[in-house]
């Protein structure tokens, strides 16, 4: 319920008065340019489903070859890219954070773990799902957002319509009756309609515009709960060796972890002790899942040195902790 409870605190802070929370968003300039990217789902929802399609179609036709393995490979890497455009694109328009996996420690693995990492990480099946799934989002959302201003707006301006057209305009009630419209006066009661109307539809865009803030926070944000804050180790640290003593609660600055997943278990396996220690030593090392409002373009050269000092089953267990990995499970 967090996902939905922080994306609609930012429409309707708490701070506000009852009066600003129904008009704030009508000239709120955020409001319609969450109306603009709910339009741009549209096309953009096309895009993502025709090359979907295509490219798993032509990859799974020809999975038995060298070309269908390479072709669906490939797939998995872009949507990854298009998954990072679409995560900037909603924090931006939403003013919402969502986390997506660390690029820095992809980059010391091989090109081999790389793709393994892109096959176990859940955030690779949802967001190709969540990609494909912006087809009937934004043909839903198209639609309303069209018809909800088309309405509005031709009521507001309904005086000039009736003016400059040499026809009447005919209102058709529900229980059948009609409204003949022959003159600007008699279009003027239509006006306060539409100016109501406009608050109505600033609301319902706002709305559908956090909803679908929490839907890809959901979908696209990294599952690591255990990463909350950059940690960055002085120059010519080194990281503790691992050891029956070696705990994360240790004196060095560490990275908050979760109440359900702290290092110290009773009764824990010899296995769970042995994923601890490597945890133990490499939590120096660890970065935040990327915040696209607060990390920077690019990896120090020298925090990158550091990591590539880690053993490939420590690189293992680090990668697996910041895609939010629990003990049991690094094990």
């Amino acid at each position: 319920m967090s996902y939905l409870t922080d994306t609609f605190r930012n429409v309707y802070p708490s701070d506000r008065s009852l009066v600003e929370k129904i008009f704030t968003p009508l000239w709120d300039l955020r409001t319609y340019l969450r109306g603009v990217h709910m339009l741009l789902m549209f096309p953009l929802g096309i895009a993502y489903f025709v090359f979907f399609v295509t490219t798993m179609s032509v990859g799974g036709s020809l999975i038995w070859t060298f070309v269908g393995p390479v072709i669906l490979l490939a797939t998995l890497f872009i949507s990854r890219w298009l998954g990072d455009f679409e995560t900037k694109s909603v924090a931006f328009v939403s003013d919402v954070e969502i986390r997506r996996p660390p690029y820095e420690l992809e980059e010391v693995r091989g090109f081999r773990q790389q793709i393994w990492v892109r096959l176990i990480d859940p955030t690779t099946w949802t967001g190709l799902f969540y990609l494909i799934a912006q087809f009937p989002i934004g043909i839903a959302a198209f639609v309303i957002v069209i018809t909800i201003y088309s309405i509005v707006g031709a009521m507001v301006v309904s005086p000039l319509i009736v003016l400059l057209s040499d026809d009447s305009i005919n209102v058709v009630w529900e229980t059948g009756q009609k409204w003949v419209i022959d003159s600007p006066v008699e279009a003027l009661p239509l006006v306060p309609l539409g100016v109501i109307g406009f608050v109505i539809a600033a609301h319902v865009i706002s709305t559908l515009s956090a909803a679908h803030a929490a839907w890809a926070r959901l979908m696209l944000g990294s599952r690591s709960k255990r990463v909350s804050r950059s940690v960055t180790p002085e120059s010519g640290d080194t990281p503790p060796p691992p050891g029956p003593g070696t705990s994360a609660q240790a004196d060095e600055p560490t990275v908050a972890t979760n109440e359900s997943t702290q290092l110290e278990e009773p009764n824990t396996s010899e296995e769970d002790k042995l994923a601890q220690e490597y945890i133990a030593r490499a939590e120096p090392f660890l970065k935040p899942v990327p915040n696209p409002h607060e990390v920077e373009a690019d990896t120090p050269a020298a925090e990158s040195e550091l990591l590539k000092e880690l053993t490939v089953r420590e690189r293992e267990v680090f990668m697996l902790m910041a895609h939010g990995y629990t003990n049991a499970d690094i094990a």
